[in-house]
């Protein structure tokens, strides 16, 4: 996602601009969201984003990092998405063959740092934290770390140093930029990893949680839209988030045209877009979607409906 922030006339980094590019994104965030996204920002936090699935997390840090751009704190941003695989190789870098034999690659952190972008981590949660900040995480605390690499033509190691602090004699110094900053998304239902990180580590993120809007605002995206509107109920059992519905309204004003039943359209959108957010539910949440959803279906989605609900518990529904 790259919001043309020219054609908005941004004119500074600020919480009313990032409301605007957020409204004219068609996002809607809870009060205060966004002012503290843009105070810890310009605090020199590094932030984690949590919240429910569907809140715009990623969205939101698009769009703070191409604000951030336009007010000229960064060159841009480089997106990435965590998985269990990262090590030190593929966020700091490493040896790497060539025909002219080996030489420092930049891993996905370094070639952020050293262009000036932004690096937006969506699912950090996917990764191991040891295993893929590394050395990072020294930096990241405000010390300078030697890394055993040198770059192409240099006899010294690569060192990574934070702004205000001295390069270590001897060394090769990438250095981050005063206004370099990670922002990166977790799911709140995976906020108990945030533990895992050390604590010198979590001292350098602020930690922001994008809940879900008042109901209001889902009537409002939703206006019009009665198919998908009769699974806000699904809300009761999770705290879903608008982003959700509005890829499901989507669907259901294409499918419409198709000429199928309200009941087989229901349907479709509950299983496309809905049923895998439930994954992990236990009996009796099992039984308590499939009574929201079963009167708002006919007997042949119904049938359906149940099987897919208990081939998500594993087990035999017995609603």
């Amino acid at each position: 996602m790259r919001h043309d922030a020219d054609r908005c006339g941004v004119t500074s980094f600020s919480a009313q601009e990032l409301l605007r590019l957020a409204d004219d994104e068609g996002m809607i965030f809870p009060d205060h969201v966004v002012e503290q996204l843009v105070s810890a920002l310009e605090a020199g936090k590094h932030v984690i984003l949590t919240g429910p699935p569907g809140t715009g997390k990623t969205t939101l840090a698009y769009l703070s990092a191409e604000l951030a751009r336009h007010s000229m704190l960064c060159t841009g941003y480089q997106p990435t998405t965590a998985t269990s695989e990262w090590t030190t190789f593929e966020t700091i870098g490493g040896l790497q063959p060539t025909p002219e034999g080996l030489i420092f690659r930049a891993g996905l952190f370094v070639e952020a740092i050293e262009s000036g972008r932004w690096l937006v981590i969506d699912e950090l949660n996917r990764s191991n934290f040891d295993r893929a900040f590394g050395q990072l995480f020294t930096v990241l605390s405000g010390s300078a770390v030697v890394l055993p690499f040198r770059r192409q033509g240099q006899i010294i190691p690569i060192s990574l140093v934070p702004h205000g602090v001295e390069a270590p004699p001897g060394t090769d110094p990438i250095r981050l930029p005063a206004s370099w900053r990670i922002i990166a998304t977790m799911n709140a239902m995976d906020k108990h990893l945030l533990f895992d990180m050390s604590y010198a580590l979590m001292r350098r993120f602020a930690f922001i949680e994008v809940g879900t809007p008042p109901d209001e605002a889902y009537d409002r995206l939703l206006e019009g839209a009665e198919v998908v509107q009769r699974l806000l109920p699904l809300r009761a059992l999770i705290n879903l988030g608008p982003a959700i519905f509005v890829d499901a309204r989507k669907y259901a004003a294409r499918r419409a045209r198709d000429g199928i039943t309200e009941s087989r359209l229901l349907y479709e959108v509950f299983y496309a877009f809905f049923l895998p957010q439930f994954e992990g539910l236990d009996e009796h949440q099992a039984v308590r979607l499939y009574r929201l959803l079963a009167p708002r279906l006919e007997p042949v989605e119904q049938s359906e409906a149940r099987r897919v609900i208990a081939e998500l518990l594993g087990d035999e529904l017995v609603a």
